[in-house]
């Protein structure tokens, strides 16, 4: 054979490795974009389980493509064809099994090695049909792979809806797909077209082949270091715009408060508009002694105190604490027998509901102090946790060396919330000698997500995460002692539960599936798969309605005044102070969401 021959040759063996690759890859996406239809910790609509299947279709390709590739060039043993009988036989196995338990209503099996040959079987199937079409292979073998694995993914795909309890309809999963195939075929756009500019670089450049090789990568390289250049840019400017909204005054904010036991009030030197959007509600939605009086039904304590100290009030953080301290001063903060660190998310948040209800329990005799360190909403704050702990880590340091040497009374507390708790912990862990010698005598920490060393110190010494207030009054009832610390997470909050490596390992929260409160009986990990579908669950964590209180997912309203009460020992509170608080928190969110939707000042124009 002449050099041109062979090379024709090698050419001709490299497009079919090629074809068959991408086959490979395109039936083990569509079997994982199937699988990806099964529940959840949370609801989603067409469009985010879209985005499920699109990267669930993502991980299968990238699987069965390389897999592809791997098998055009390692040798393997028997024929292609017994290799295709293994596949077929496999996927009709798999289809088998599926269809007894829809049957039976059986709960699918959680075992982690279970799962990993699952997805192996998949990548088998899928180098089965990536041969089809082979004139070297019978026709019945090619019809009855092409037959077998359509059938078993249609299996898939109605055993994965009959496991969810929304049952979604046509129209739903239409548009799913369709999110799903633009997502991808956007994808694979962009991959072609630089693939395709830096090979053309790449010809143009040279003959030899070594040097088109070298020229073709370093192109590739340059064209993805100019494509995340821009995205980069585009998300900063996306982030200052966030950031510039999360300092913007709205329109029912606009006016500091005329209290001063607040910050931003009269005499602060906290000024009002250095506080930032989410400080400016927090400082002017204080509890006013006339509230406390008519919800507690006698006469408030004192009067409550909020500082708060914004990004902008200072530019050092050291200065930011000190300026904290002292507004704690003059608005008379240590005087109370409660001080509250509040650790904020990630704009700056506090809740208002775990601060109201702790000043309606104390009569007013509380003061909540927080001081912020972002201004972007936490997914987009994970980079700022270090900070945030340092920051509330002086905080708390601060308070304590304050009320230690005055020799005051009062006692010190912890509150966090998502990306505050687990910034909070840290800090807390940073400030304190040892587990058994916190710097805080009391903390209420919510919804934690995966990281924290503390959360693990604690629980593994023994302090229980509880899911519900229920649960506190049967640990009660056990004769324990409440915690020095409490720790709130739903069972089936995806923040708490989200850590990337859940691509890859069985986390141990799957095999509490069955007993978890909101939990879904017929969820089950799958590698790749699980954590596209836990992503956009932490996305969907938290979606509330303004006065309607739930108790699942990242929404705690609905947990936070019984455990307020608890964490903070207000033991003096009765159930039906308790039934009038619960109300009063309610209405108040209503009234706070029909003053922010009022909207924001719009800024004057020279």
């Amino acid at each position: 054979m002449t050099g041109t021959g062979k090379a024709k040759g090698k050419s001709k063996r490299k497009g079919k490795a090629r074809s068959s690759a991408l086959l490979a890859g395109l039936v083990a996406g569509i079997r994982f974009a199937a699988k990806s239809l099964e529940p959840s910790l949370m609801p989603r609509s067409a469009i985010d389980q879209g985005l499920i299947m699109g990267g669930s279709f993502l991980t299968g390709f990238v699987a069965g493509s390389t897999a592809g590739r791997a098998a055009a060039y390692v040798p393997l043993p028997g024929s292609s064809t017994a290799i295709r009988a293994v596949g077929v036989a496999a996927t009709a196995g798999r289809s088998a099994q599926l269809l007894e338990e829809d049957e039976e209503g059986n709960i699918p099996i959680q075992d982690e090695r279970e799962a990993w040959r699952e997805a192996g079987t998949e990548i088998v199937s899928a180098l089965a049909l990536s041969g089809v079409g082979s004139k070297k292979q019978p026709p019945i073998m090619n019809t009855a792979t092409l037959a077998a694995v359509a059938a078993s993914t249609a299996v898939e795909a109605k055993v994965a809806i009959d496991r969810r309890p929304d049952d979604p309809d046509a129209k739903y999963l239409a548009t799913a797909a369709g999110v799903a195939v633009g997502l991808n075929a956007a994808l694979g756009g962009l991959a072609a077209g630089i693939g395709f500019g830096s090979r053309a670089v790449g010809r143009k450049a040279s003959r030899h082949t070594s040097v088109r090789f070298l020229v073709t990568g370093v192109t590739a390289a340059a064209i993805l270091g100019v494509l995340g250049l821009a995205i980069r840019t585009a998300l900063g400017s996306v982030f200052g715009a966030i950031a510039a909204g999360n300092r913007s005054t709205e329109i029912s904010y606009a006016t500091p408060p005329d209290a001063t036991s607040v910050s931003g009030g009269q005499y602060s030197i906290a000024p009002y508009e250095t506080l930032g959007l989410q400080g400016r509600r927090l400082v002017s939605e204080f509890t006013r002694t006339s509230d406390i009086e008519t919800v507690m039904g006698e006469a408030p304590r004192a009067e409550s105190v909020r500082v708060y100290v914004g990004l902008g009030t200072a530019d050092d953080e050291d200065e930011r604490i000190e300026i904290a301290i002292q507004e704690m001063r003059r608005t008379g903060g240590f005087d109370r027998s409660l001080i509250i660190a509040a650790s904020p998310a990630g704009t700056g948040y506090v809740n208002y509901i775990a601060a109201e209800a702790a000043e309606l329990m104390a009569r007013g005799d509380v003061a909540t102090v927080a001081v912020q360190y972002g201004e972007l909403p936490s997914m987009l704050s994970i980079t700022k946790v270090q900070d945030a702990a340092r920051v509330y880590a002086k905080l708390v340091t601060r308070l304590r060396e304050e009320i230690d040497s005055a020799g005051r009374d009062a006692k010190l507390a912890a509150y966090g919330e998502s990306l505050g708790s687990i910034s909070g912990q840290m800090g807390v862990a940073a400030a304190s000698t040892s587990l058994d010698d916190l710097v805080v005598d009391y903390a209420l920490w919510v919804g934690t997500p995966q990281g924290s060393e503390l959360f693990r110190a604690l629980t593994g010494a023994g302090v229980p995460v509880f899911d519900q207030f229920e649960q506190v009054l049967a640990y009660r009832e056990s004769g324990e002692p409440d915690p020095p610390v409490f720790f709130l997470n739903h069972d089936n909050d995806p923040v708490t539960k989200f850590n990337p490596k859940i691509a890859f390992e069985k986390p141990a929260w799957i095999d509490e599936s069955q007993t978890g409160r909101n939990m879904q009986p017929y969820q089950r990990w799958m590698p790749g798969i699980s954590f596209w579908q836990t992503l956009i669950d932490t996305k969907n964590a938290a979606t509330v309605i303004p006065g309607e209180f739930f108790s699942t997912g990242h929404d705690y309203r609905a947990d936070l005044a019984e455990f307020v009460r608890a964490a903070y020992r207000f033991e003096d509170v009765s159930s039906e102070q308790m039934v009038h608080i619960e109300e009063r928190l309610r209405s108040s969110e209503v009234i706070r969401a029909d003053r922010i939707a009022e909207g924001r000042v719009e800024p004057q124009t020279a």
